[in-house]
């Protein structure tokens, strides 16, 4: 895993290295095992690196091809590069090192383009042609890694994380409006939009093309639906155990430590199962918060460790004040953080103690249908109380359903699902799409949204959400109505949750891995009808089925798990909430011109939506305003943290080639 950094002179002209350097160095915690740079004319690639395949020198970046006619930055791993590179051999190649980076830069001298289609793996990777004068990169399936964009008057710009882009003097952080309008909306931002004006994500499974100051973006993977429905239900799960098998066995693949977070739900128990009949006295991990109840699952964690004989370790992360965890959380992740962000990190710092690689168990839901929106607007049943926290995914939504799961437990979350449906103008939807913007929108769009301001509202210029939420809905490549609801969150929801893992995890120097998101999982699920992928209208089905007997009873027939909740109410109640108050009060705060000043003292009044508004304000300050005291907390907690990881805590000294 590493960052990753590139720029093209738009005139011609020779690159500024030191700059290089720079946006390079915005990276190190993303690289700290090693750093390199590469420049010829008006093309420049930098790297940094976390060694986890080929530990040698032999795997340093950027690489160039024999004959010196491409050079390679790539950030991720190429599962099956071992297979891949035995193949290669048998074709004539002879490679000198045992990475997979040289792999895939070999597959791209032969195939182009089209190095991408059987890579198994996790990548944003970028490859110099010299000989066509173009640039190429990918960006993998489902959006695993980020890869992000942005061109000047005089440069086109390409990295691994936004803040790299940020250190060009070029590039001047401006909020994009219609982004945060998504995220008002939705919960995050749509199609390409980051939340920084003229700066974009390469989507999931597209690749882009720069030649001659052109810039070229198409899609290489879509998800098809062509379903066998010839094959029953117990052929189903026959079919899906060695696949399932062999997603963790090539996910085990490391050179480096590697761990398994283990939550105590279906997904991750799978993969730490799974991971230990590869890796023997695989390290788990488990965290848990001090206010217990809800709070607490740990309980079902150790249950499996205990059964795959695992070193588990367990922690309550609880050391650093949300008044200094926040504005680090929010400076790495680059958004206004969810109380996700704080469960992602304590899981990462605990894993990082111990391993350098960590397995998660994220994706079952979006591919093998575990939210209770798919079953409630696919079906017309209620889903699984095992999953009701995730039913919303947008700040504010599932905070207020988050609320109502704790307080009044999975009938009283029900109440105000159908609540806010019948809020919406029916009793019944109007449309699967009205249906399902109910379930997961829970503000209205950005001109009635009673907290932005006028002035935002004018910015927009009439811009709606509602068209770019409904992309993957309403046009996924099938007519079965519960696999277009996985599909959207598959293809739009998902990508937002990686966003964070990446994130959380790389702010430590931890690679994190998802098994269950092997693209040949998500197209076998895609050849499975709902009757049967959710067969009595069980939640992850076919898991189930297929890990009964290798999973605790208990577990497999859990019916009420949700997403790890963070106690964040119980915070507000407490010295956080009035450091909340304090900054939402305060002129600048209040003065920012996109939400209503009367809205945010309203809040801080009653308590209410204080979480999202304070997120914001904060990204505001560290990005937009380069508040000076803020950002120093950011990182003076960051090394904080790392110090006690026993990590490297500043960028090393520049590395020339």
């Amino acid at each position: 895993m590493c960052g990753i950094a590139g720029m093209l002179r738009l005139d011609g002209g020779p690159v500024d290295r030191a700059l290089l350097v720079r946006m390079r160095d915005a990276l190190w915690h993303r690289g700290p095992d090693d750093a390199g740079l590469w420049t010829d004319g008006s093309v420049g690639l930098a790297h940094r690196r976390l060694s986890i395949l080929d530990l040698s020198p032999l795997g340093h970046q950027p690489m160039r091809a024999p004959g010196g006619n491409a050079t390679i930055v790539f950030n991720g791993e190429i599962f099956n590069f071992v297979e891949l590179r035995e193949a290669l051999i048998a074709e004539g190649e002879v490679f000198v090192s045992t990475s997979d980076t040289e792999v895939l830069l070999r597959l791209w001298q032969r195939r182009g383009a089209a190095c991408v289609d059987p890579l198994v793996g996790m990548f944003g990777f970028a490859v110099w042609d010299e000989a066509r004068g173009e640039l190429f990169a990918a960006r993998d399936r489902l959006g695993i890694k980020p890869f992000y964009y942005t061109r000047t008057s005089t440069h086109w710009l390409f990295a691994s994380e936004i803040k790299a882009l940020l250190a060009h003097p070029e590039v001047s952080p401006r909020l994009d409006a219609c982004a945060y309008a998504d995220v008002s909306y939705a919960g995050y931002a749509l199609g390409d939009r980051t939340l920084f004006e003229g700066i974009h994500a390469l989507p999931p499974g597209h690749s882009l093309t720069f030649r001659n100051g052109e810039l070229s973006v198409r899609p290489y993977w879509s998800l098809r639906y062509e379903y066998d429905r010839r094959r029953t239900l117990d052929e189903t799960v026959e079919a899906l155990r060695p696949l399932l098998d062999d997603a963790v066995r090539m996910h085990c693949r490391s050179d480096a430590p590697i761990g398994a977070h283990l939550s105590g739900g279906l997904d991750s128990s799978t993969v730490a199962t799974l991971a230990a009949e590869h890796r023997p006295a695989l390290p788990t991990f488990s965290i848990r918060f001090a206010e217990g109840g809800a709070y607490d699952e740990s309980r079902y964690a150790r249950a499996v460790a205990t059964r795959i004989g695992s070193t588990h370790h367990e922690e309550s992360p609880a050391d650093i004040p949300l008044e200094s965890l926040l504005p680090f959380l929010i400076h790495h992740v680059e958004t206004p953080v969810t109380r996700t962000a704080i469960a992602y990190f304590g899981a990462a710092r605990l894993a990082r103690r111990h391993v350098t690689v960590a397995l998660t168990g994220h994706g079952g839901d979006e591919v093998f249908g575990g939210y209770p929106a798919q079953f409630e607007v696919g079906l017309g049943v209620p889903g699984d109380a095992a999953s009701a926290m995730l039913a919303v995914q947008p700040m504010s939504s599932a905070q207020s359903l988050a609320f109502a799961w704790h307080s009044e437990g999975p009938n009283g979350l029900w109440r105000r699902v159908t609540g806010r449906l019948r809020r919406s103008g029916s009793t019944g939807p109007a449309s699967a799409s009205d249906a399902w913007i109910a379930r997961h929108c829970g503000l209205p769009e950005p001109a009635s949204h009673p907290s932005l301001s006028d002035a935002f509202k004018r910015d927009l210029g009439g811009y709606s959400p509602r068209t770019g939420f409904l992309e993957a809905f309403d046009h996924a490549p099938t007519d079965e109505l519960f696999d277009r609801c996985v599909h959207h969150d598959l293809r739009s929801y998902l990508p937002s949750l990686l966003h964070v893992e990446d994130r959380t995890s790389m702010a430590l120097s931890l690679e994190s891995r998802v098994p269950l998101l092997d693209h040949r999982l998500v197209e076998f699920a895609a050849t499975v009808p709902p009757d049967v992928k959710v067969a009595g209208h069980r939640s992850k089905q076919l898991i189930r089925l297929a890990m009964r007997g290798r999973l605790p009873d208990e577990l497999i027939d859990r019916r009420d798990k949700g997403a790890f909740p963070v106690p964040v109410e119980r915070w507000m109640a407490g010295p956080f909430g009035d450091w909340a108050r304090r900054v939402l009060s305060e002129p600048r705060s209040l003065e920012r011109g996109v939400h209503r000043p009367e809205w945010i003292r309203a809040c801080v009044r009653h308590g209410r939506s204080l979480f999202p508004l304070l997120a914001f304000e904060l990204w505001s300050r560290l990005f937009l305003d380069g508040d000076r005291p803020l950002l120093d907390e950011a990182r003076e907690t960051a090394d904080r943290v790392r110090r006690d990881l026993r990590l490297t805590t500043a960028p090393e000294p520049v590395m020339q080639d």
